[in-house]
Parts: C-alpha cells; sequence; structure tokens
C-alpha cells in the first residue's frame, strides 16, 4: 500500500500537535515515577499516527520537532532517550504498515530496526567514550536494589525478613543483569503491540485504510520452531558467551510463542463466546502468574502440529 498523499495545508500544524503531544507523554514518563511509565509507552504514537495520516515526511517532522523541544526545555541525554526509546519506533512501525506487512510483522520488523539501532548507538557510546556498558548497567542495577532496600528497611523491615529480601532482590538483579538484552527486546514488542492497538483503533474510527489484520490468525513460521530447539540446547553449553546468547535467544522466542498463544485462548473466547469476566479474569491471571505464562508458550508451540483453530492452515499475519 503506498503512502498517502495529502495537500500540505495543515501539514505544519499537524507537525506542532504531535510534537507537543509526544514530548507531554515523554517527559511524563521522565518526571512521574510510576505513573509516568503509562504514557511514556505511548510516546511512539503521535508520530506514528501522523506519518499514517500525512505520510513519511510529516511523521519525521513531529520526531524532529519533538527532539527541539526535548533540547529547549530537558538535556541532550532526554533526547537521544526520546530517539532510541520512541523516535525510532515511531518511523519504523508505520512505515512497515503503509507497506502493507500487516500488524504483526510490522511490529517484528520495527522491533528489530529499533533494536539494531539501539545496539549501534551502545558501540558507538562505547567507543566514543570508553565507557563499559556492562558494568554501567551492573551498578546501575545494583544501586536500585539498594535503594529498594533502603526503602524496607525504613519502612520497619529489620533482620532476618530484611536479609531474605536483600537475597532475593540480589539473585534478581543477577539475573536482569544477564537477560537484560532480551528483556530490552522483549519490552519494545510490548510497547510497539500497544501503539500498533492505539494506531489501529484511531484510524479505524477515522476510515483510513490500514491493513493491521486478524491476531487471531497469528502464527510464528514454522522453521522458527529449530532455532527455539537449537537455542534450547545451546542453553547447556558451559561456555558463557554461548550460553547467555542462547538463553536471550531463548527468551524472545517463549515471547513470540507467548503471543501465538494468547492468539489461541482469543480465538476460542471469540468462538465460544467466553463472558467478558472470565476474559478479565484470564489476562490477570497471565499478568500475575509467570507459569501461566510458560503454559501459553507451551500451547503456541504445540500449535505448530496441533494447528488447534482450524482445520484449514492459518496464514500468518
Amino acid at each position: 500500500m503506498p503512502l498517502p498523499v495529502n495537500p500540505p495545508q495543515g501539514k505544519v500544524f499537524d507537525v506542532i500537535k504531535g510534537s507537543v503531544a509526544t514530548v507531554t507523554l515523554f517527559l511524563a514518563f521522565v518526571y512521574l515515577p510510576v505513573v509516568g511509565m503509562i504514557p511514556g509507552l505511548f510516546a511512539s504514537a503521535p508520530a506514528a499516527f501522523y506519518a499514517l495520516k500525512r505520510g513519511r515526511g510529516t511523521g519525521l517532522g513531529v520526531v524532529l520537532g519533538s527532539c527541539a523541544l526535548l533540547l529547549a526545555i530537558a538535556d541532550p541525554a532526554a533526547t537521544a532517550i526520546y530517539l532510541l526509546q520512541a523516535g525510532v519506533l515511531s518511523m519504523a512501525l508505520p512505515e512497515f504498515l503503509v507497506r502493507g506487512k500487516g500488524g504483526a510483522r510490522s511490529v517484528i520488523y520495527a522491533v528489530a530496526v529499533n533494536v539494531t539501532v539501539l545496539l549501534a548507538a551502545a558501540v558507538v557510546y562505547g567507543l566514543a567514550t570508553g565507557a563499559d556498558l556492562q558494568a554501567k548497567i551492573t551498578k546501575g542495577v545494583q544501586n536500585s536494589i539498594n535503594q529498594t532496600a533502603l526503602l524496607y528497611e525504613k519502612a520497619g523491615v529489620k533482620g532476618d525478613e530484611l536479609k531474605a529480601l536483600n537475597d532475593s532482590m540480589h539473585q534478581a538483579g543477577q539475573l536482569v543483569v544477564t537477560i537484560y538484552p532480551a528483556m530490552v527486546t522483549v519490552a519494545y514488542g510490548v510497547v510497539a503491540c500497544l501503539n500498533l492497538l492505539l494506531l489501529a483503533g484511531i484510524v479505524s474510527r477515522m476510515g483510513m485504510p490500514l491493513q493491521v489484520g486478524d491476531f487471531k490468525k497469528y502464527k510464528n513460521p514454522e522453521p522458527l520452531v529449530w532455532l527455539l530447539i537449537a537455542a534450547g540446547f545451546c542453553v547447556l553449553v558451559p561456555e558463557n558467551i554461548v550460553h547467555l546468547s542462547a538463553l536471550n535467544v531463548l527468551i524472545v522466542l517463549g515471547a513470540l510463542y507467548s503471543t501465538q498463544g494468547v492468539a489461541i485462548i482469543s480465538f476460542f473466547f471469540q468462538k465460544l463466546a467466553v463472558p467478558v469476566f472470565i476474559r478479565l479474569l484470564a489476562t490477570l491471571l497471565l499478568v500475575f502468574q509467570p507459569m501461566m505464562v510458560l503454559a501459553i508458550a507451551a500451547l503456541g508451540i504445540f500449535d505448530l502440529w496441533a494447528d488447534f483453530r482450524s482445520p484449514n492452515k492459518q496464514e500468518n499475519l
């Protein structure tokens, strides 16, 4: 599908509106602890929307305008964080959508572009400053653990209970340091999916043509299971770099198969007309019970052979 062609009238105003909305969402994420995370998740949406509405030039204008505003009212570090966290995604996601890649492929391709840019930026930063990024990440995690432990101590937690909390937080911190590449990739995927849902809802109400596809038919490419199997075996290799790389790949693939599992459940929820209350309960179980995620991923993997959704083979989105 070609990029939309629009008259120039109103484009400048759209750039201004999109830039202001973007900076507002992003600064809420920066300056409002916890609650600011929610608007921050959608900092990519304004530029992505105007890229779909007016074309990639307007979308790029929103990104550049947002950078200019952030440089004026914040600092270069905040601008760089915006570009890596939301700016790249806000251009990549609509670009793949208007090229007719569908919702699922657009998210995957956009996340791949974002992760590639992030990796390139990390390499350039490390070479330019001589900084040890791994050490910085480890230090940041350690500082977060220490601050959390101090909050527990001020709240009255002491003795063996505080020691047990410290031990569990340090174990979790070591895990985060080990799997942060996978965590970042999955986080980008979640953010891209949320923005896609928002964009799909907006453009459908405006009557704009956009091929997103039916999520309930989502299915990973069949050869991907061989990469999953290979990663599973490589996790057992004692060589550290092989083990860590395979573990991160395994987590990302697990997220993809969990997505397929959720698509299967969504299919049967609709087919069986499951009440909204039960759907909400299932969603809460998925969010708060980690073992459910493993079960959903297993469902997605087993779908390769069982083909749960219909006797006719479903196509990728």
